[in-house]
């Protein structure tokens, strides 16, 4: 081979070699921009249902406090958000888990719903909030 072949050669492999690697480092912001993404679309999903937890907790106690009928079930509901909101609050969250602790505060959603529907109706005067 003469002195040229192997310079062209060494030249043609430095640009492709130049390309990957440039083609490396731009795969790997572009990762770290969307992983970056993705865990602050998951923390703020967190945040979003622990505070809901919180809301929903508060609203049992509310109950429990004007209502003894019942207080077995009211009890057990809302040891049942504490348990999911501790657990929320100790848990590195993925997009499987948010969905699970979602329908899980939905769940617990309904029933405070119910409960609060029960004890309402019940209720001669005053009220229960309601909203969340």
């Amino acid at each position: 081979m003469s002195g040229v072949t192997k310079d062209t050669i060494q030249k043609i492999l430095l640009i492709a070699l130049s390309a990957m690697t440039v083609s490396m480092v731009l795969i790997s912001i572009f990762n770290y921009k969307d992983n970056r993404q993705k865990n602050d679309y998951l923390e703020h999903e967190k945040v979003l249902v622990e505070e809901e937890l919180t809301v929903i907790i508060k609203s049992y106690s509310h109950i429990a406090n004007h209502h003894t009928i019942n207080a077995d079930e009211i009890n057990s509901e809302k040891e049942k958000a504490v348990q999911l909101l501790d657990n929320l609050k100790r848990t590195v969250l993925d997009y499987e888990s948010i969905i699970e602790y979602r329908r899980k505060m939905l769940e617990l959603r309904k029933n405070n719903h119910r409960l609060q529907e029960t004890f309402h109706k019940g209720m001669t005067t005053g009220g229960i909030n309601t909203t969340y």
